[in-house]
Order: C-alpha cells, then sequence, then structure tokens
C-alpha cells in the first residue's frame, strides 16, 4: 500500500540535507543512513536533478548544451542528463577512484532517456555485428579488434537491461546515427575548453529505453559502489 506518511516522515539524516551539493564524504555517510525508501530520493537529488557542478558557475551554458544536443538529435532537453562527477564534483566510482574531484582529467556523462533512439541504436548495434562477424567490415588494429570482442559481449548485455553505451558502436560511416552522437560529443568537448576553458578529457552519452532503465543502472551502480566502501 502506497501510504504518503511512508513518504513525508523523514529520517534525521534526510532532515540535514539542505545543500544543493555534497562532498564525497558526507554523499556516503547520506546514503548509509537515510531510510530505505529515501535512498532514490537522494539519488536523484544529487546526481539527477541537482544543478551540475561542472557548470555551476555558468548554468545557462549547460542549459544550452542540453538545447544543442536535443536539437541535433532531435529530442527534448529533458530527455537529457549530465550524471559522474561533472555532476556531483566528485567521482562516485569504485574505490580508489571514489571521492575524485572533478578536473580536466574527468569525463562529462550525458545520459539520453528516449525509447526512438535506443532502438535505433540497438538496429545500428545489430547491423554492426552481422557486418563484423560475416567480415564486410573490419576493426583497423589488433588493440581495436580487442575492444570490438569486448563490445559485443557488452552490448548484448546493456540492450537487455534497456540502455546502450555509443562507444560500443564503432564510429564508422555505416552507422550514422551513432556518428552524429559522438561528432555532438566531440564539439561538445572541443568548444567548451576553447570558448569557456573547461576542460575534460571526453564527453560520452548512454542511450536509454526510458526512465526505469535509467534510475535502475544508476541505483545499481550507486550501491555498487557503496558497499565497497
Amino acid at each position: 500500500m502506497v501510504d504518503i506518511t511512508n513518504y513525508i516522515k523523514l529520517t534525521h539524516t534526510a532532515t540535514s540535507i539542505v545543500d544543493l551539493f555534497s562532498v564525497s564524504k558526507d554523499f556516503k555517510r547520506y546514503y548509509r543512513n537515510v531510510g530505505g525508501n529515501e535512498i532514490n530520493s537522494l539519488i536523484r537529488h544529487f546526481i539527477v536533478n541537482n544543478k551540475p557542478f561542472a557548470f555551476k558557475d555558468k548554468p545557462m551554458l549547460y542549459e544550452q548544451l542540453t538545447q544543442y544536443l536535443a536539437d541535433k538529435l532531435e529530442i527534448t532537453p529533458t530527455e537529457i542528463k549530465l550524471i559522474g562527477s561533472a555532476k556531483t564534483g566528485f567521482s562516485i566510482s569504485p574505490p580508489p577512484d571514489y571521492g575524485k574531484e572533478f578536473g580536466s582529467h574527468s569525463d562529462l556523462d550525458f545520459s539520453i532517456i528516449s525509447n526512438k533512439l535506443f532502438k535505433d541504436l540497438e538496429t545500428e548495434f545489430t547491423n554492426w555485428v552481422e557486418l563484423y562477424e560475416s567480415g564486410e567490415i573490419e576493426p583497423n588494429n589488433p588493440t581495436e579488434e580487442i575492444y570490438w570482442k569486448q563490445n559485443l559481449t557488452d552490448g548484448v548485455s546493456q540492450i537487455e537491461k534497456g540502455f546502450i553505451d555509443t562507444k560500443l558502436i564503432p564510429n564508422r560511416q555505416h552507422f550514422l546515427l551513432t556518428r552524429k552522437i559522438n561528432n555532438s560529443l566531440w564539439l561538445i568537448k572541443d568548444n567548451l575548453e576553447k570558448k569557456h576553458k573547461i576542460a575534460v578529457t571526453r564527453a560520452t552519452a548512454s542511450i536509454y529505453k526510458n526512465w526505469n532503465s535509467f534510475a535502475g543502472r544508476l541505483n545499481r551502480n550507486t550501491k555498487h559502489v557503496m558497499d565497497k566502501l
């Protein structure tokens, strides 16, 4: 039974959270001390709905970037979320990376929630697998071949869970949507550094079938990290 009392009767820890941003030590404490039904809300507050740490001094720049991606991909800006250290200000990755501050060594990790884009990328992944296994498309070198073999396994596993990382599909001319997304991400990274002095290692994107797939992966990954600390 869904009883509103169970939602608005906050724990002491939940009541104490009043800031937009946290630090790694406090986030770990919050995660371990909020109520079981408050964990998803904690994750949404600091990782999903909060304004991005990387753009805390230029919030309109972030809005313009999501508008750019939305216009390029013909979706709405509300279907795009930035996560990772660019969002929180620190890494929520397994040790020893947990708590590392956002900086030029970090990525911009975009999550795009669009059933249409997911299905189109699933088709491109399937096409790549068929071309690769038939020998019609080949890796450029032994290192790429190693990645491709791993991507075959990872791609199938991800799609079963309702998402796919664009990096799993080669940036070749056969795969137009993959190339469009990757080119847009490269332009974001390049122009941020040249015009706004915001340097990152790369910009990446994961495409989700729906919001449940997005939340499920984020919750699983966060729990995995917290269990390791």
